[in-house]
């Protein structure tokens, strides 16, 4: 799996970093979220529960895949700002 970020926006606001990714996994399944999540927080050098996923699409034949993904500055922003689906989704908070 090789990730490349596309697309990097500071949200000073609501401090955090909005990233578009392009997942090359020709030959092998679509990632986990976990996989690509663990990655994805040791590229953009943040810890794995300041990552939020919000879409991760598959290009049907391509071996390839997009995400959007919100990177905060701590957990506890992340928490804050980002709906309770997604926080579960991502492996944030637990049900």
């Amino acid at each position: 799996m090789k990730i490349e970020i596309i697309k990097k926006t500071e949200n000073k606001l609501l401090e955090r970093t909005e990233v578009e990714a392009k997942i090359e996994h020709t030959g092998a399944p679509v990632p986990t979220r976990d996989e690509f999540l663990s990655k994805l927080a040791a590229l953009l050098n943040k810890e794995r529960d300041q990552v939020v996923l919000i879409k991760l699409e598959a290009k049907y034949g391509e071996g390839t895949s997009l995400a959007r993904v919100h990177a905060y500055d701590s957990a506890e922003r992340a928490i804050l700002v980002e709906k309770e689906y997604l926080l579960k989704r991502s492996g944030i908070l637990r049900d």
